[in-house]
């Protein structure tokens, strides 16, 4: 049974155009695959390892999107969180991690290019400068597995923000940071909603670069889709349609 999976997710993977030496950034909600087995994150955190290789970079992310307001990051801590998923928080036991200083979106990776999680700033969230950024701009691959991009396409908001997009807003939002014992606070560049009347439709705004076939990968799973795709050609594309229309990305609720 165990071989069989891992030769489903193999083949998945390899589907979704996945290949040696590439650098990935990961997003997954595997209970959409529908496969009832004990070991499942294990599984796929190895199979994704194993066909990148050891010069290929996986990043995942580790955000604190529901963290109480006293809460306080540390670099080497791994605080429990709803939005984490079981599959990032058994990576995050990897050994020679690199983890960014981004609080809010929060990366971590393995790999030769993950050290571009150390370039980004812990006052910038999103935006240029921030994970996303360098992410881009290092030919990383967006992998969402069995995950909808509104669940994932997390990229999107940094394309908001470098279009600043009429519904969201620059605030500063108070992070506290333990490092060393020593317990500081910093004011985070953070980018918003404006009110509850919009909210984020990038499951629609993804059928439409489903046309590209060329750039995106899709391959079904039990309960929804797996997609691929790299954030340049995200970028590119939500660009393309945030000029003719900032509204593209939300619907009214």
């Amino acid at each position: 049974m165990t071989k069989k999976i891992n030769n489903y997710f193999l083949m998945h993977l390899k589907k979704l155009g996945i290949k040696k030496d590439d650098q990935i950034l990961v997003y997954s909600d595997l209970s959409r695959f529908g496969i009832n087995h004990k070991n499942l994150a294990s599984i796929i955190l190895n199979a994704l390892k194993k066909i990148i290789g050891r010069n290929g970079t996986l990043i995942m992310p580790f955000y604190a999107i529901s963290q109480k307001k006293n809460f306080i990051f540390e670099k080497n801590k791994f605080s429990k969180d709803p939005y984490v998923g079981v599959l990032n928080y058994l990576f995050s036991k990897e050994k020679n991690l690199v983890r960014s200083k981004c609080f809010n979106h929060n990366h971590i990776g393995i790999g030769p290019k993950a050290k571009i999680l150390n370039f980004s700033r812990a006052n910038i969230s999103i935006g240029k400068g921030s994970d996303f950024y360098f992410m881009m701009k290092n030919n990383f691959k967006l992998i969402l597995l069995a995950c909808e991009p509104n669940q994932g396409a997390t990229y999107l908001h940094n394309t908001e923000a470098i279009f600043n997009v009429p519904y969201r807003k620059w605030i500063k939002v108070k992070k506290r940071v333990k490092n060393n014992n020593v317990i500081k606070v910093i004011k985070v560049n953070y980018f918003v909603r404006k009110n509850k009347k919009f909210i984020s439709n990038f499951n629609e705004f993804f059928k439409k670069l489903y046309k590209f076939k060329k750039k995106i990968h899709v391959e079904k799973v039990k309960y929804g889709n797996s997609i691929a795709i790299t954030l340049k050609d995200l970028h590119k594309y939500s660009s393309y349609y945030l000029k003719k229309d900032k509204y593209c990305l939300v619907r009214k609720q």
